[in-house]
């Protein structure tokens, strides 16, 4: 008789635990996300740039060429897990936006009085009519270009010859 209460109590007890644990979970998973900001976008994994994992020794696997298949697979530097890479062959993009403008308003008005420029005395500014003006080439990447920029040192202005 003292072994029935007993085993009613702890089923109780038991199905009280499994109760709470229920409404835990329906708690967990009706909270939000607090890090959630609405924006669901899918991503197609195809296009993603995602890295990849070793299953073996979680190491990231590297981007290598299947030389004899000439393809393109990932491997682990540790062990020799490797794997195919998928149909996009796409490793790193580097985009390269080229401004091309002009670069005489990223010339300073006082370089003129600078003593290490070549000064030429054979230059005629346009717009005070003297002579001399120091010269230089432009350190602004722009390899195609090969012109002199010119800075008058009476009135400061620029041209480019």
């Amino acid at each position: 008789l003292l072994n029935e209460p007993r085993n009613k109590m702890e089923e109780d007890w038991a199905g009280q635990e499994e109760q709470e644990e229920e409404e835990a979970q329906a708690e967990y998973e009706e909270e939000e996300d607090i890090l959630d900001v609405g924006d669901e976008v899918e991503t197609n994994d195809r296009d993603a740039l995602l890295m990849r994992f070793c299953p073996h020794d979680s190491s990231m696997l590297y981007p290598q060429e299947d030389k004899r298949n000439r393809m393109l697979q990932y491997a682990c530097r540790l062990c020799r897990y490797t794997e195919a890479a998928p149909d996009q062959p796409l490793i790193y993009r580097n985009e390269l936006k080229k401004e091309v403008g002009n670069v005489l308003h990223t010339v300073p008005s006082a370089i003129s009085d600078d003593p290490t420029l070549a000064r030429s005395q054979n230059a005629k500014c346009q717009n005070c009519n003297r002579n001399e003006a120091v010269f230089f080439q432009s350190d602004i990447a722009q390899a195609d270009s090969l012109a002199l920029i010119f800075v008058c040192c009476n009135c400061d202005h620029k041209w480019v010859n």
